[in-house]
């Protein structure tokens, strides 16, 4: 009966190093994908960025000659 038992708690043993390896394994695909979507979202939020800044040069040009025209008009 001992020897049983032990030969059924080492195949748990077993069982469970693997499934810690196996564990491991799917750790370290999760840490590089997140490493990899981090790099990607720094991209797009830099990409983002110059898409706001070139948006607000635009509106802020816009709206000087706006007011140039608005100055002619006064002006006539």
């Amino acid at each position: 009966m001992n020897n049983e038992l032990l030969h059924h708690l080492e195949q748990r043993i077993n069982e469970a190093v693997e499934e810690i390896g196996s564990l491991r394994g799917r750790i370290s695909e999760l840490e590089m994908q997140n490493y990899e979507l981090s790099e990607e979202k720094n991209e797009i939020q830099t990409s983002l960025d110059q898409t706001k800044e070139q948006q607000s040069n635009w509106e802020s040009s816009l709206s000087q000659m706006l007011n140039r025209l608005n100055q002619m008009d006064d002006k006539q």
